[in-house]
């Protein structure tokens, strides 16, 4: 026969510190124990109560009953937790009673417990010195969580994987709970709508320890051992190695707090610290303090450096040694640091771009009493060889300086380098995901044959000097600032508006405007193979444009200065060179046997000039008519005259010509 309802009072109030998880736990307590009652079967009970607390938990309205089968139901109109800052309405616990033993000493009770989408199993155990609860989840959906409103809205994120959870919790007669949850998530998939967060088919076994008053501060210990993950630039494809993890855990709606950080793959990273994620906007890091980071490479770079750095097509490198750091970040922007770097080495071994050996660094961003400085052993530009140095920094968090020149020795000259400023990403002020780069430096006498030997160029004879005043890399456009002065073939190149879009990315654009001015023709002609030529010459390239470092669109010209007067000498040599690049031919055969008497020639003035636009060149000279273009203009006995009759030429043909004549071949007119 039922029992009569129970009649508690109008509130109950447990002084232990239990978490939200044992709400059901509380309540089958005042179900099976109502006033000392101990049943030998399953009875049939309602119990009602205006409240229910226990510490942070305050539950409204409740109204328990358990049927004689076992069957029981938990309904509160409203359930919440202050520590934890949730609310549930219209809260329904329901479940099945499995078995009961009793003792002179305590009982155990087994049941399922079902709330929701919720299913797990329930084992309570009461002794004469504790009680423990243990809730056991198997095989939980993990894109159900996205249906649970309080949750941050990053749980909408989940859409594969699944829960497998212990928790475990032990009440002593004094004293707060010990509290333990053991979870391992499998076949973890995710992602944000914007793409910057996604993964793939991980494996993290973690276990988190709510022992202690704080218990809303949970210590939680895992790893993740299989899956690949993306945050933002970064990806890690776990299969080659695990990560483990340990850290003290505070969530709010809109912060997530980790204390006592630690990170290591065992292998090629430690990390210890804490940071602050902002919730509101989407995992972004609002402060971030790095007691230690120290990487060891070469397989730091590949599992986690690599990838962030592939989009500026820095990957591929070779790198040794080892880096340590440790400093803060707050709001975008670095506060504070110590960097170390030992005897690292990063050689661009698949581009062949650059290569630095032997780097040694100590830097104290923001501590201007500390000798900031670094030293390498080996540094190639390209081919250019730039040797050992060493160098004193002045260094902001974020950013460093040279505080005084630098001077190389480069290829039989020197290489003074001014002024170099280098800011890293990830300033407030400046959120681009590229470095901002200022250099100001001279050459002086570099040896042109060392020089063009390094470019792959023609080799030239004599010296180089110049200065460059001013460099600016920002947000990945590398602008000049002023102009670029160059001495070489007794005369003056220089370079104007030189601007290059994504210098170190995929396809690289340059804009620039050169000037040539009273250049030594017979040096220029001698280092080329082209035929000795006497004089001096002017020239330009505006409006040049050049996309993967190939021209698409330039007006240059090349010639003879008004200001010269008189003739001057050109070889056999240069008049067939001259003649087949622009496509004509002589007035005189140089091959009728009176003009094989003459290796050498006079004129007067000479000029070519090219606007490129698709691939084909519009030739123009010194003076045309509706028929020619004149290209040299002769003088003397024999008289040559060299005139182009083809107004447009195939610039890839124009090319092999050139190149045919800095080789020394012999071009034949009319081929």
């Amino acid at each position: 026969m039922p029992l009569p309802a129970l009649n508690p009072p109008d509130k109950i109030i447990a002084e232990s510190a239990w978490p939200a998880s044992f709400l059901p736990c509380l309540i089958i307590l005042c179900l099976l124990l109502p006033g000392s009652i101990v049943f030998a079967g399953y009875p049939e009970l309602r119990v009602s109560a205006d409240q229910v607390l226990a510490d942070s938990i305050d539950l409204q309205q409740v109204a328990a009953q358990m049927d004689a089968d076992g069957r029981f139901t938990i309904r509160a109109a409203r359930a919440e937790s202050s520590a934890a800052g949730v609310v549930f309405e219209d809260l329904v616990v329901a479940g099945m009673l499995g078995d009961i033993e009793t003792s002179d000493d305590g009982f155990r009770v087994q049941s399922t417990l079902e709330s929701g989408m919720f299913e797990a199993d329930l084992d309570l155990v009461s002794g004469p010195e504790d009680f423990s609860a243990r809730v056991s989840f198997r095989r939980q959906p993990l894109d159900k969580f996205a249906e649970i409103d309080f949750l941050p809205p990053q749980y909408s994120w989940l859409r594969s994987g699944y829960l497998d959870a212990e928790l475990d919790a032990r009440f002593g007669k004094s004293g707060p709970a010990d509290v333990s949850v053991r979870f391992e998530v499998r076949n973890l998939g995710f992602d944000s709508p914007e793409g910057r967060f996604a993964g793939e088919a991980l494996t993290v076994r973690a276990e988190v320890d709510l022992s202690g008053s704080d218990w809303d501060r949970p210590r939680v210990a895992g790893a993740v051992r299989q899956g690949q993950l993306l945050i933002d630039d970064f990806y890690r494809d776990f299969s080659d190695g695990g990560l483990e993890f340990s850290f003290q855990a505070h969530a709010g709606l809109e912060q997530f707090v980790v204390r006592e950080l630690q990170v290591t793959d065992n292998v090629s990273v430690i990390l210890e610290g804490g940071l602050v994620l902002d919730l509101k906007n989407g995992l972004d890091i609002a402060d971030m303090e790095v007691n230690r980071l120290d990487l060891s490479f070469p397989e730091a770079y590949r599992r986690y450096v690599e990838p962030v750095l592939a989009s500026w097509t820095l990957n591929g490198l070779e790198v040794t040694g080892e880096v340590s750091w440790s400093g803060q970040w707050s709001e975008g922007a670095f506060e504070s640091g110590d960097l170390e770097i030992s005897d690292l080495s990063i050689v661009d071994s698949e581009r062949n771009r650059f290569a630095m050996t032997g780097l040694d660094a100590h830097m104290r961003p923001g501590d201007h009493s500390f000798d900031s400085s670094l030293s390498w052993r080996g540094l190639l530009v390209g081919k250019i060889n730039l040797g050992a140095g060493e160098a004193a920094l002045d260094s902001e968090p974020g950013a460093f300086a040279i505080v005084s020149p630098v001077q190389l020795d480069v290829m039989g000259g020197k290489l003074k380098l001014h002024e170099l400023k280098v800011q890293l990403p990830g300033k407030a002020a400046d959120p681009e995901d590229e470095p901002d780069i200022r250099l100001r430096l001279d050459l002086q006498e570099l040896e042109m044959q060392q020089l063009t030997t390094a470019l792959g160029w023609p080799a030239f004879s004599g010296k180089i000097s110049g200065q460059i005043p001013g460099v600016r890399l920002e947000d990945g456009v590398l602008d000049l600032e002023g102009q670029i002065s160059v001495n070489v073939f007794d005369g003056l190149i220089t370079l104007d508006d030189l601007r290059i879009e994504r210098p170190f990315g995929v396809l690289p654009s340059l804009a620039a405007n050169v000037e040539a001015r009273n250049l030594d023709l017979e040096l220029l002609t001698s280092t080329f193979s082209f035929g000795q030529i006497s004089g001096r010459a002017d020239g330009y390239v505006r409006d040049l444009r050049m996309l993967e470092w190939r021209p698409v669109a330039f007006d240059a010209w090349f010639g003879t200065p008004e200001r010269q007067r008189g003739s001057k000498g050109i070889s056999r040599q240069a008049v067939n060179h001259l003649t087949t690049l622009g496509g004509g031919s002589t007035t005189t055969a140089l091959t009728s046997p009176l003009m094989k008497l003459f290796n050498n020639f006079s004129y007067k003035r000479l000029g070519f000039g090219c606007v490129m636009q698709n691939n084909v060149c519009e030739v123009r000279g010194v003076s045309e008519d509706d028929v020619s273009v004149l290209i040299m203009e002769g003088a003397g006995v024999p008289k040559i005259t060299i005139r182009a009759f083809n107004r447009t030429v195939d610039w890839p043909q124009l090319l092999a010509h050139l190149a045919a004549a800095s080789e020394g071949e012999g071009i034949r007119v009319g081929d």
